[in-house]
């Protein structure tokens, strides 16, 4: 037979076993969703940072420079050869 003893103590046990229980249960599912929680930050993150930008202005603006260089020459081509004069005496 069992002592009454062991009975009261089983009995006051149970629910620390049934706790110990449900916690052991419920770990993966916790496990699984600060997992989940976690990569949901990490996307928020990516989300707000800002994207870096291409390089493709620096080549326009290199080009910019050469046409106005080529420019600036056709220019200086121009006032020499207008500025040449001719004297005629007839």
């Amino acid at each position: 037979m069992v002592r009454p003893i062991e009975v009261s103590d089983n009995l006051a046990k149970t629910q620390a076993a049934e706790r110990v229980n449900q916690i052991m249960k419920a770990a993966p599912d916790m496990d699984q969703r600060q997992l989940a929680q976690m990569l949901g930050n990490k996307m928020l993150q990516k989300q707000q940072q800002a994207l870096p930008t291409k390089k493709t202005d620096e080549v326009i603006i290199h080009r910019d420079k050469q046409n106005q260089e080529k420019k600036k020459k056709k220019d200086k081509n121009k006032k020499k050869k207008t500025n040449t004069h001719l004297d005629l005496k007839a």
